[in-house]
């Protein structure tokens, strides 16, 4: 018996098509306005996770970015995550990709790792909420490692957006990259997927009044905690505060936050 991602095939070096749609929250006059299309000239890549997505007010464009990886001979669709622990000699590093798409020609005007981002193993990337929809100046991610490998997640990186980032395209497989704010965990201890939860009462378009949340497993002591991360200062700087739970925590994917659940406190998930 297969499980779902089991029964999917993959071709990581086909070329791949991108799939644009007007929102559903559009009237039905601006709908007609932005119809349906299908981008077939984007080169070979798998993406995994989009952190957002905005059109460019000056070109018109829309870019995204998002986890993926590059062009590779997988054949199965995650397949390698299963059994008693991954196995990351089958699974590609994953980048932060930028994609860019002109909506009149409808084709694929740029596709590359985000500047500044090179050799950064990153996964699960995450913006300020405000903007999902919006150019942001920071993404957020777990972490893997800085030198363009595959492994387990070992921290948690800030990845500049706004093109004031060195491009490290000069580093080679091995290489590291010393130009991302990066927080590195500690041995034996593993990331999960991060969490930027603005302030109360902040003024939501500052990206950096926000908290950046994380939930990490130590396998030495088998116990999870909760790490929390002031965006006012450097990640590298540490946490404001570590919450250690009483036992290990299953590893968990794409959570939310809540600032008021039913028991009156606030909620991660």
């Amino acid at each position: 018996v297969k499980g779902p991602a089991e029964c999917l095939g993959m071709d990581g070096r086909a070329p791949v098509r991108v799939f644009a749609f007007p929102r559903p929250t559009l009237s039905k006059e601006d709908r007609q306005k932005f119809p349906s299309y299908v981008v077939k000239d984007v080169p070979a890549c798998f993406s995994i996770h989009f952190s957002h997505g905005y059109e460019d007010e000056t070109t018109g464009n829309i870019v995204s970015y998002f986890s993926g990886w590059p062009p590779n001979d997988s054949k199965t669709f995650l397949g390698a995550w299963g059994g008693f622990a991954p196995d990351y000699h089958q699974i590609p590093p994953t980048f932060l990709w930028r994609m860019e798409i002109d909506p009149v020609t409808q084709q694929c005007v740029d596709l590359r790792v985000s500047p500044g981002s090179e050799n950064m193993c990153i996964e699960h990337p995450v913006v300020h909420p405000n903007f999902a929809t919006r150019q942001a100046t920071y993404a957020y991610a777990q972490c893997c490692n800085a030198v363009g490998d595959s492994s387990a997640p070992m921290g948690y990186a800030r990845l500049r957006l706004d093109g004031s980032a060195t491009p490290q395209t000069h580093l080679k497989p091995g290489e590291k990259n010393e130009e991302v704010d990066v927080y590195w965990i500690g041995s034996r201890r593993f990331a999960g997927e991060p969490l930027v939860v603005p302030k109360k009462n902040c003024n939501l378009d500052r990206e950096e009044d926000a908290y950046l949340l994380g939930l990490v497993y130590d396998a030495v002591k088998d116990r999870s905690a909760l790490m929390i991360f002031d965006l006012e200062n450097e990640l590298k700087a540490g946490p404001v505060a570590t919450i250690w739970l009483k036992s290990a925590l299953p590893h968990g994917l794409h959570g939310c936050f809540s600032p008021d659940s039913f028991v009156r406190t606030s909620c991660f998930c």
